[in-house]
C-alpha cells in the first residue's frame, strides 16, 4: 500500500458530506439489474452492490472468513448442519426488521433457483434453510463442507428485503433494498450509479463514529484503462478500480496530483498453460517437467504487459503469497528455470524408443498450444514458443481459437474418451479462484469422467483423499496442510506451466482519507482489498480539499 492517507481522519475528523467519485472498469457482463439471484456480478459491480446488499459473512484479503450480519456461525460434528445467529437490531433500509424467517424466505423464493445464485447453492451442497426462531438460521447440507462460511460471503449470503422484491420486482432489480451503508439514489442501465448514505446504518467505526463518512458515492464505468487513470490523475474523480498489471504499475509512477494511494493485492487466480495429461506427449511427466524447467516465467509476464513490478509475480501454486492458503514449501518445490535440466528430461524423452507420442527416436517434441486472439496472450505464446524452441528439442504449434471454442475444447463432453477428457493438448487457462479451497479443488481435481473443470485430467486416489480432507476438516491448520500436499503433488506432476497471479488495486488521490482501511463489526481494523472491490463507508474527502 503506497501513499496511504491518515485513516484516523486528520484534523477535525470525518463529516458526512459531499460525493465520492469512483471510477470502475467494465465487467464481462453488462449490468442490467442488481438482484443477487438473477444478475451476474463479477468484480467491478461488487463495488456497488456490497454497499447496499450486505452478506452474512465476509472474506478478508488474506482469505479468512469473519461474521458480518451474522453474530456467529457454528457447525455440528458432521459439518452438514450450520447454525447462524443474526446480529440483534438489524433493519432493512425500507424500515422492515431483518429476521431469520425473512432470510429463509429469500432463499426459498429467489436464491435457491436464481440463474446467478443456484450454482453457488449447488457447489455448497446446500439443500434447505430453516428458521427455528427470529434470530437463528439453520443451513442443511447434503455433504460435509468445512468451507461453508465462505459461501455466505457471496450471493447465497446476501440479505435483502423479500417484501420489497415481492411488491415491485422491477423496482427492486433497479434499486434493491438491503441493510448496507448506502441506498440507491439513481441509476439506469449504461449510466452512473449514485448511492445515498443510509442515515440509520447499524455500524460505527472503531472510535464509535457512525458510518458512512460520505453523503453520496457516484460510480462511473470507464472501460478504457488509460482513460480511467488519466481521469483520476486529472482530479476528475477520487478513486478508481483496476485489475490490470500495467495500470497498477502506471498508477505507482503517476504524477501531476501528488503520489497516488495504491491499495493492491495479488488475487488467488493464476494464468497458466495447462497440459492435458491424458494426451501424448503430456501423458509423460518428463515432458511436462522439462517444459516447465525450460520456461522463464518472468519473461512471459513481461510479454503479457508486466513491467516486472510487484503487481506481477510468477506463480507457484493456486494461492498467492497474500493468502492464508499459500505455502512456502510449495513455492520452493515448483520447478524454476533451468535450461540444462530441461534439456536432460526432454532429451531423455526424445531418445526413448517407446515415447508416448509414437514419433521416431530423436524427433522433436510437438507442443500444440491453443489460446484466444487476445493481443497480450498472443505475445505471451510467441515468447513461450521462443523459449521452448531454444531447447532445440521442441516444436511449437500455436493455434488461435475463439473464447467459446476454447472452453468447449477444454471442458469436453460425454462423447470424449474418456468423458470430459477434452479435445486439446495444451491450452491457455486460469486456475484457482475466490471460492473456498474445497469448492475449487473438488471441481478442479475430480474424477475425469464427471469433472469437466478438471482441465489437466490429473486424478488419483491420493489426491482424492486429500480433497476429501479439505472438505471434511474444519481447522484451518489441517485444511492448509492438505491444500499444501495437493499443491506439492502439482509441483511433482507439473500439469501446467504457471504464469502469474491476477493483481487488483483500488487507487485514490492523496487527498482521500481511509482508502483500504475498514472495520469489522467486532471493532477489528482490516487493511487491504481483494478482487478490486473496495469498501468505501469509511472513506472520505476533507472539506478543504
Amino acid at each position: 500500500r503506497d501513499g496511504a492517507g491518515d485513516a484516523a481522519g486528520g484534523a477535525g475528523g470525518p463529516t458526512r458530506a459531499g460525493t465520492l467519485e469512483v471510477l470502475l472498469a467494465a465487467d464481462p457482463t453488462p449490468t442490467t439489474g442488481w438482484t443477487p439471484w438473477d444478475d451476474v456480478c463479477a468484480w467491478a459491480c461488487r463495488n456497488v452492490v456490497d454497499h447496499v446488499l450486505e452478506t452474512l459473512t465476509v472474506v478478508l484479503p488474506d482469505g479468512t472468513v469473519e461474521p458480518w450480519l451474522a453474530e456467529s456461525v457454528a457447525h455440528d460434528v458432521s459439518l452438514t448442519r450450520w447454525t447462524v445467529e443474526l446480529r440483534a437490531g438489524l433493519a432493512f433500509t425500507d424500515g422492515r426488521p431483518v429476521t431469520a424467517p425473512t432470510v429463509k424466505e429469500g432463499f426459498d423464493l429467489y436464491l435457491k433457483s436464481g440463474d446467478a445464485s443456484r450454482g453457488h447453492v449447488r457447489d455448497a451442497r446446500l439443500v434447505t434453510v430453516q428458521a427455528p426462531d427470529d434470530t437463528t438460521l439453520v443451513f442443511e447440507l447434503s455433504e460435509p463442507n468445512a468451507g461453508f462460511p465462505a459461501t455466505l460471503a457471496g450471493p447465497v449470503g446476501r440479505v435483502f428485503s423479500v417484501e420489497a422484491a415481492r411488491i415491485n420486482p422491477e423496482s427492486f432489480a433497479g434499486a434493491p433494498v438491503g441493510t448496507g451503508p448506502f441506498v440507491f439514489d439513481e441509476w439506469r442501465p449504461g449510466r452512473p450509479v449514485v448511492l445515498r448514505a443510509n442515515a440509520d446504518y447499524w455500524r460505527a467505526d472503531a472510535d464509535g463514529r457512525p458510518l458512512p463518512f460520505t453523503e453520496r458515492i457516484r460510480f462511473t464505468e470507464v472501460p478504457d484503462e488509460t482513460a480511467r487513470l488519466d481521469r483520476l490523475r486529472a482530479g476528475r474523480a477520487h478513486v478508481m478500480q483496476t485489475r490490470v498489471p500495467s495500470t497498477i504499475a502506471a498508477a505507482r509512477s503517476a504524477g501531476g496530483v501528488g503520489v497516488l494511494t495504491v491499495v493492491d493485492h495479488l488475487d488467488d487466480n493464476v494464468g497458466a498453460i495447462v497440459f492435458n495429461t491424458l494426451r501424448a506427449p503430456f501423458d509423460d511427466v518428463r515432458v511436462r517437467r522439462g517444459l516447465a524447467l525450460a520456461v522463464d516465467q518472468s519473461e512471459l509476464l513481461v510479454a503479457l504487459g508486466s513491467d516486472g513490478g510487484a503487481e506481477s509475480r510468477p506463480a507457484t501454486q493456486w494461492w498467492s503469497p497474500e493468502s492464508v492458503w499459500h505455502s512456502g514449501a510449495v513455492a520452493e518445490a515448483w520447478p524454476s528455470n533451468s535450461p540444462d535440466a530441461a534439456a536432460a528430461l526432454l532429451g531423455e524423452y526424445t531418445a526413448d524408443p517407446e515415447r508416448s507420442d509414437g514419433r521416431a527416436v530423436g524427433a522433436l517434441v510437438r507442443v500444440r498450444i491453443q489460446c484466444t486472439d487476445d493481443p497480450s496472450l498472443s505475445a505471451m505464446v510467441d515468447e513461450l514458443g521462443r523459449q521452448l524452441r531454444a531447447t532445440g528439442l521442441v516444436e511449437v504449434v500455436p493455434e488461435v481459437v475463439s473464447r467459446t471454442g476454447l472452453i468447449q475444447r477444454v471442458t469436453g463432453s460425454v462423447a470424449d474418451s474418456p468423458s470430459f477428457a477434452g479435445d486439446f493438448t495444451a491450452t491457455c487457462w486460469r486456475l484457482g479462484g475466490e471460492s473456498d479451497p474445497w469448492v475449487l479443488l473438488e471441481s478442479g481435481l475430480g474424477p475425469v469422467r464427471t469433472s469437466p473443470l478438471n482441465v489437466s485430467n490429473l486424478y488419483n486416489d491420493d489426491l482424492a483423499a486429500l480433497v476429501d480432507l479439505v472438505q471434511g476438516t474444519v481447522t484451518t491448520a489441517a485444511r492448509k496442510s492438505a491444500v499444501t500436499r495437493i499443491m506439492l503433488a502439482f509441483a511433482a506432476e507439473v500439469p501446467a506451466v504457471y504464469l502469474g497471479y491476477a493483481p487488483s488495486a483500488i487507487v485514490a488521490l492523496p487527498s482521500v482519507v481511509g482508502v483500504g482501511e475498514w472495520t469489522l463489526p467486532t471493532g477489528r481494523t482490516v487493511s487491504g482489498q481483494r478482487l478490486g472491490v473496495g469498501r468505501f463507508e469509511q472513506v472520505w474527502v476533507p472539506v478543504e480539499q
